[in-house]
């Protein structure tokens, strides 16, 4: 299914959420909802449709604090790989900034586990497992239409930190090696953070 991909800078971090709005249906699908109610309901609000449900691609606080308003008022799911369930109400571990988080950590945070695959608003993505960022980060693939939402393993010119809780330079370089052999080099990259990019691009910058 073809869709319109929105992003919504979010937060002093500069996140990049992602609105997915289907053809031909009423919902759409949130990746990453981040720390700005306001920009997040503003662009609902301005695509016309109604939130059906949130992907997160790993738990760090500046990916996922604007999801527990969004599910409160919509009454919608979130889903997040297991391994990094633990994250979203610690925020020992989640990196949580109190100087320029505008929400408070949450104390309660239900959320749905994935697999290897989802389905959702009509959407379908293969769910990549690339730890090294954090134990649970992922990366949606959608290879009917060559798209890749990275979260914080894949950047333009880089790639997510691996010096905080559950990080690995060793898992990292081999979720990136992963990346780079498996998926096509035409494939589009909406990165957690900065412009997009493709595969091709990303893996002219690597010896691994």
């Amino acid at each position: 299914m073809k869709y319109e991909i929105r992003p919504v800078l979010c937060g002093a971090y500069q996140e990049n959420a992602y609105l997915l709005l289907p053809e031909g249906r009423e919902d759409l699908l949130l990746i990453d909802p981040g720390d700005d109610d306001a920009a997040l309901a503003r662009a609902i609000e301005a695509s016309g449709r109604r939130l059906g449900a949130i992907l997160l691609t790993h738990g760090h606080f500046d990916h996922m604090l604007g999801a527990v308003k969004l599910m409160a008022e919509a009454g919608v799911k979130c889903y997040i790989h297991p391994e990094d369930v633990e994250l979203l109400t610690d925020p020992e571990i989640n990196a949580y900034d109190s100087y320029c988080a505008t929400r408070p950590n949450p104390e309660v945070f239900e959320a749905e586990t994935i697999g290897d695959s989802v389905e959702l608003c009509g959407l379908r993505f293969q769910v990549l497992h690339t730890p090294g960022h954090t134990k649970g980060s992922v990366c949606f693939y959608d290879a009917e239409n060559g798209v890749l939402f990275s979260g914080d393993t894949l950047f333009h010119a880089g790639f997510g930190r691996i010096d905080m809780y559950g990080g690995s330079g060793r898992e990292m370089r081999a979720s990136l090696r992963m990346l780079f052999t498996q998926l096509p080099p035409e494939t589009k990259v909406y990165s957690g953070h900065g412009p997009e990019t493709t595969i091709g691009a990303e893996r002219g910058r690597y010896y691994l």
